[in-house]
């Protein structure tokens, strides 16, 4: 009996989850500061809907009844039509009755060349959430990262999203301004979180490591990297900017310098009052932290 296929990366929040394969690595592949799928050599490809069907029966023998969760990979499997992804995760809800939420990274650009009745179609089959690259809602950034997409496309894409009765997980990518642009990266960033309010911002900071394009920028001078501390005065500034009530901030993550978690705006204080107790520590204390929690992907 052949192994269904396994995943490359997942969010940290499906750690538990049954992973389902249905497209090879990312299709768009030229953001700056990722070298995820080139570091392990795996060009995008779209699976036969056939193979997925057939890796759903066997993920049935290996799992059974157990699985709570499920998530959907590669890096983009939205970009698939919705004639594809809809068989699929009916064939996973049959399979997996216990199954109480799938969800799927999605860009924001696949999103957004959607109809709102394909995205319908496609949560009234069984996907209850996709995770979202943000990383910056800053146009220049945005540009200057290859991100491909730009404020206008966050914003629309993540409100038709809401509309067709999906949760939107945003992914928010501190550094990603450096250290001359940190306060508009954030600024704007915040903007699309007011303008879309996702169930959920999850908190990254950038690791520059040795696959990312990002690198050379920063040997040309083009990019200047954001020290420790301002990733951390990016955080504050972040929660402080976002005004609409509703998303869970996380920092669900472990190269996280400070752990906030909490609901906007309930918890908005508390979580600006642990910034602010963190950098009140002496420098020193601050320093010893930095170089323990250290950089992961």
């Amino acid at each position: 009996m052949r192994a269904p296929e396994g995943l490359i990366i997942r969010p940290p929040s499906e750690a538990g989850s049954l992973l389902l394969r249905v497209v090879r690595g990312c299709h768009w592949n030229r953001c700056q500061f990722c070298g995820i799928y080139e570091a392990y050599g795996q060009p995008f490809e779209t699976r036969p809907v056939k193979d997925v069907l057939e890796d759903i029966d066997l993920l049935k023998q290996y799992w059974g009844d157990y699985p709570r969760t499920a998530f959907l990979g590669d890096a983009d499997p939205l970009e698939r039509p919705a004639e594809d992804l809809v068989p699929i995760v009916e064939r996973l809800r049959e399979r997996f009755p216990t199954v109480e939420r799938v969800t799927a990274y999605a860009r924001a650009s696949s999103l957004y060349t959607k109809s709102l009745e394909d995205l319908e179609r496609i949560r009234k089959s069984g996907l209850d959430r996709v995770h979202v690259g943000l990383e910056t809602g800053s146009d220049a950034l945005l540009r200057f990262h290859k991100k491909g997409i730009s404020q206008k496309v966050l914003i629309e894409s993540g409100k038709k999203v809401r509309k067709a009765g999906i949760e939107l997980s945003y992914y928010v990518l501190l550094g990603l301004g450096g250290t001359d642009r940190w306060k508009e990266h954030m600024t704007e960033t915040a903007r699309v979180i007011n303008e879309t309010c996702p169930a959920f911002v999850r908190i990254r900071r950038l690791w520059i490591h040795p696959h990312t394009k990002l690198g050379g920028k920063i040997e040309e001078g083009t990019f200047q990297e954001q020290s420790p501390e301002g990733t951390v005065m990016e955080l504050r500034l972040l929660v402080d900017e976002i005004t609409v009530d509703g998303p869970h901030l996380t920092c669900d993550h472990a190269n996280n310098y400070v752990s906030l978690h909490g609901d906007l705006l309930k918890d908005k204080q508390d979580m600006l009052d642990q910034v602010d107790e963190f950098l009140d520590m002496p420098e020193e204390t601050r320093d010893r932290h930095y170089r323990v929690v250290g950089s992961v992907i």
